[in-house]
């Protein structure tokens, strides 16, 4: 970041980096440090530390300062609960149509993704489903939906950064590219219903391929979206 930010950039900067596993669990952040990084001063540091605290990326320790928090396994359990009900409720609040310029987006992450295979870039694919979530963000037709819609994205996004270098990447990267072919069709033909179906499949198509690595599945969680997917 060559001229200096303002707090919302700074902000985003660093919650990518965490998203992303470049500042993993338990990595010291010290306010005077980064705020001669970024050329501020500490006031717009501690805002965003305390921003961070809030979506839960962040614990702040008085006499200790703030640290990048761990991933807890029963509170990620409660979350993706959370998720896979909040995403139902998307397909309600849906901005339709959508402008050209954000189709154009989706496609641009879709044509991507090829270049990011070629590579097998674990950062590079992160980078690019967090692009995507934040293009989502801008259909939700509904503010205080779309920030619970993206707090509870962030308190899950590091659990599959995570796993991502276990897991089969070429899978990874086609499971991606028909999300995205299916939200643009959902879009394109104006079907909100249609779209809350596609986010709730794919979250649990995802949590199935966790399932033999994590003990955090939600109560209800059963693999019929997955399986009926395998089986189509």
């Amino acid at each position: 970041m060559t001229n200096r930010p303002n707090k919302n950039e700074i902000h985003a900067y660093l919650r990518e980096q965490i998203l992303l596993l470049d500042l993993p669990a338990g990595s010291r952040l010290r306010e005077e440090r980064l705020a001669d990084h970024f050329g501020v001063s500490r006031h717009p540091i501690r805002e965003v530390l305390d921003r961070l605290e809030f979506e839960g990326l962040v614990e702040q320790v008085p006499g200790a300062g703030a640290r990048v928090s761990t991933l807890d396994t029963k509170a990620l359990r409660d979350v993706w609960a959370v998720r896979l009900k909040i995403a139902e409720m998307v397909g309600d609040f849906v901005r339709l149509p959508v402008d050209k310029q954000l189709l154009e987006r989706l496609q641009a992450i879709r044509s991507e993704l090829s270049a990011v295979k070629k590579s097998r870039d674990i950062r590079a694919l992160g980078a690019l489903y967090n692009r995507y979530h934040s293009v989502m963000l801008e259909v939700v037709d509904n503010q205080a939906l779309a920030r619970i819609h993206d707090l509870l994205y962030v308190q899950t996004a590091r659990v599959w950064m995570q796993f991502l270098p276990e897991m089969d990447f070429d899978t990874e990267i086609a499971v991606m590219r028909e999300e995205v072919d299916d939200t643009i069709k959902a879009l394109k033909g104006r079907e909100g219903s249609e779209l809350a179906r596609i986010r709730v499949e794919h979250m649990r198509r995802l949590l199935q391929r966790f399932s033999d690595r994590v003990s955090f599945l939600p109560p209800d969680f059963n693999g019929s979206a997955s399986e009926r997917s395998s089986n189509d």
